[in-house]
């Protein structure tokens, strides 16, 4: 590796920008990286292979994803206009990650290798007719995995969207041509639609009941396995024979009450750090690879009053907030300890390659095994010479669907599902929807604005998210008010119908749909677990009074709560010695439950006729 200076790398900048025009004496410095406080020369401008600087990725994205390999181009001069296209976009554009010009690189790649088997070795011989064949070439590709499937419309759209690259960076040389579609753009052409519609599935409950519950399962035995780990690390075998020494391990874990030998012993110690990584993931709504971010330590706790809230620190490369944190239940700072643990015989292995890259001065080496050290997602890759990695995003993908498939799932699991997942989950919390991770989830029925001010630092795009779902799930509660045929009971029950059928002032709006986002806007809503309140200010609640109150609204979904406590009325109508408070209480609350099921459409004679068949059972 060659160390530089930032001097030097902006004076060939500013070479590079005179000399690109016009193609000629082309060189310099392209990228760098930083390792051991040395800045090094990672690609230079005439090199067939450009690296991009290992900063700009996330720490678990793997090294091939940051190589811009320009012998993938057919044509040596198309291979020269794409180097002038990716320089000009990395230095306009610095803060933007790899992944955004490695998808550039990809679509320069298709675009110029298409023009050269058109047999067109520049693109000055573009023309917007040559863009629309192009664009029809683009129509008819299919994926590579999935043979006979069109390209999605976001695809298309970044293959597209790299002609109009060419076109703005290329317009001062030899090579520019004119705009390939003056009366359109890349994203019209592709059909791609921006939707604000959320794309990724929400876990379902019974699915993360198991996930969780397993993963909980294996954190309250982490202390056990552990210490099997590490007394079988330091148990030394007398034979010299490999299988004897096998033979002699089995035999100290039984020893210790464990009988199903070394391999088991692994396999259950990963099962523990995916458990660990669900854990993590539901209770957080945190990133895949912010969670591959995570360091030893990086989390800590406050008191508010008489509160313990617990925050998880640690950085977010997608949208470059940098360090970041995200308010936590006490299970997940567990997970991560447990991690810690896990990962501690990998931190030790790590300082050694490190010592020993700095040693020869490998500061490509350095700068991988600086960003993964502390991390707690570390892992060996035997592929790679059985060095210490931080675990992918692709590989903890594979190892939370392989932790589903053990278990029998069938879900088509993902990491990115559990980000929605937690906000739904916090949604429902504070709606008084009582879910199963209700108990890891009560710091969430504060207001959200005094849990984001009491550390700022937090993720505030999953507040976002949260808000997002929040208003989602008070629309379809609103439009479902708003149904001709949803039975109410309540004080606000007549408002809605009367709603309902002011048919004048719907057409003040484009659709139904407006119409709801509207009016649930001017909604607050909460649950009281018997009803919905849609009082904003708490004043004047007399508290399990809803169906009589005028800010109360009960329907169909409450049913199941109101039968209930009318049929526990009619049994405790039944005890003999019950005395005349008792008895006027359980009539005054079967009145109650009686004009609520007869708005909601129940038949009460039938409810009681199903006490008495039950009985005569």
């Amino acid at each position: 590796m060659i160390e530089t200076t930032g001097a030097e790398v902006l004076a060939d900048r500013e070479r590079l920008l005179r000399t690109l025009p016009h193609g000629e004496g082309i060189n310099g410095i392209i990228t760098t990286d930083r390792a051991d406080k040395v800045l090094y020369v990672l690609s230079r401008y005439d090199d067939s292979v450009w690296w991009l600087p290992k900063s700009k990725s996330p720490d678990h994205a793997p090294d091939t994803l940051r190589k811009l390999d320009f012998t993938r181009i057919a044509c040596e001069q198309l291979r020269s206009e794409a180097k002038i296209v990716l320089a000009r976009k990395m230095w306009v554009e610095d803060s933007l990650g790899n992944a955004s010009t490695r998808q550039t690189f990809d679509g320069l790649v298709c675009w110029l290798n298409w023009l050269h088997d058109q047999g067109i070795s520049s693109q000055a011989r573009v023309t917007p007719l040559v863009a629309a064949r192009y664009v029809q070439y683009v129509h008819l590709l299919t994926t590579p995995n999935k043979p006979g499937k069109l390209l999605a419309s976001q695809t298309k759209w970044n293959k597209l969207s790299a002609i109009e690259r060419c076109w703005q960076f290329l317009r001062d040389t030899p090579c520019g041509f004119d705009h390939p579609w003056p009366e359109s753009s890349a994203i019209a052409l592709s059909g791609h639609k921006r939707s604000n519609k959320a794309k990724t599935d929400i876990i379902p409950d019974d699915i993360l009941r198991q996930l969780f519950q397993h993963a909980e399962f294996l954190l309250n035995r982490a202390d056990d396995l552990l210490k099997h780990r590490d007394a079988l690390a330091d148990f030394q075998p007398c034979s010299k024979n490999h299988n004897d020494q096998w033979e002699e391990r089995v035999e100290f874990l039984k020893t210790r009450g464990w009988d199903q030998g070394p391999h088991a012993l692994n396999t259950k110690l990963r099962d523990l750090r995916d458990g660990c990584f669900v854990i993590i993931l539901a209770t957080t709504g945190i990133r895949a690879h912010e969670l591959g971010n995570i360091r030893r330590g990086e989390w800590y706790s406050e008191v508010r009053d008489g509160e313990r809230f617990y925050f998880l620190g640690s950085r977010s490369d997608k949208t470059h907030e940098g360090t970041a944190s995200w308010l936590c239940p006490e299970i997940a700072i567990q997970a991560v300890k447990i991690l810690e643990q896990l990962s501690a015989p990998l931190q030790i292995a790590l300082e050694r390659e490190l010592k020993k890259a700095k040693a020869v001065r490998d500061f490509k080496n350095v700068t991988r095994l600086e960003q993964c050290s502390n991390c707690i997602g570390l892992t060996k890759q035997k592929n790679k010479g059985n060095g210490v990695f931080l675990l992918s995003g692709n590989a903890l993908y594979k190892r939370i669907r392989k932790f589903a498939k053990n278990l029998g799932v069938d879900w088509m699991l993902a990491s990115h599902q559990f980000r929605r997942t937690f906000a739904n989950y916090v949604v429902h919390h504070k709606l008084g929807d009582l879910r199963y991770l209700r108990d890891h989830f009560k710091h969430w029925s504060l207001d959200m604005t005094i849990l984001y001010a009491m550390n700022e630092t937090q993720d505030l795009e999953l507040y976002d998210e949260i808000y997002a779902a929040f208003d989602g799930k008070r629309q379809a509660i609103v439009g479902h008010w708003l149904e001709p045929d949803t039975p109410l009971s309540g004080g606000m029950a007549g408002h809605i119908r009367q709603m309902r059928n002011r048919s004048e002032e719907v057409r003040t709006y484009k659709d139904r749909k407006e119409m709801i986002e509207a009016i649930s806007e001017l909604v607050y809503l909460r649950s009281t677990g018997i009803a919905w309140c849609t009082n904003d200010t708490g004043v004047d609640c007399a508290g399990g009074q809803c169906e009589g109150c005028e800010h109360g609204c009960i329907d169909d979904t409450h049913k199941p709560f109101w039968e209930g406590l009318y049929l526990q009325q009619i049994e405790l109508r039944q005890i003999d010695d019950l005395d005349d408070s008792g008895s006027k209480t359980v009539e005054r609350t079967m009145e109650r439950c009686e004009r609520v099921l007869t708005d909601l459409g129940v038949d009460i004679n039938r409810l009681k006729e199903q006490v008495i068949d039950v009985e005569a059972i």
